[in-house]
């Protein structure tokens, strides 16, 4: 089945990441948290719940770890939300994790080849687009 192969195929590909990040104390999950206040500082765990396949539990799990590492602050907004916004040694560790990962990247492109890289990529980009909930 589809799911089945996607799954093993994801395992896969979490493994390189995994390894890439291994002398980090940061897991992809947390990577990918951080990566995103990197590009987005000041986002809320409800608008991070709502464009990634987690529930808001297990971010806010994920974001009180890096909280408690000094590496992501909670900053109040204006009305009632609460904006995640990275420290300074937050920023280094997404920036160091972005090297580690786009280098796995790379290990995944030699062992694809382009062609299938890209075009799995584009593949990947499409499907997620068309069965995020929010279509």
């Amino acid at each position: 089945m589809l799911s089945d192969l996607l799954w093993e195929v994801s395992a896969y590909v979490e493994l390189l990441g995994e390894a890439a990040l291994a002398d980090l104390p940061i897991s992809t999950a947390s990577s990918g948290m951080l990566m995103t206040v990197y590009a987005e500082p000041g986002i809320t765990v409800a608008e991070m719940s709502r464009r990634m396949p987690r529930t808001q539990q297990a971010i806010s799990q994920i974001i009180a770890r890096l909280e408690k590492m000094g590496l992501i602050e909670r900053r109040p907004k204006a009305g009632r939300g609460v904006g995640l916004h990275l420290t300074g040694e937050g920023r280094s560790m997404a920036e160091q994790a972005f090297e580690r990962e786009r280098s796995a990247d790379e290990r995944l492109l030699g062992i694809l080849g382009k062609k299938n890289h890209d075009g799995l990529r584009e593949l990947l980009l499409e499907s997620r687009d068309l069965l995020r909930p929010e279509r």
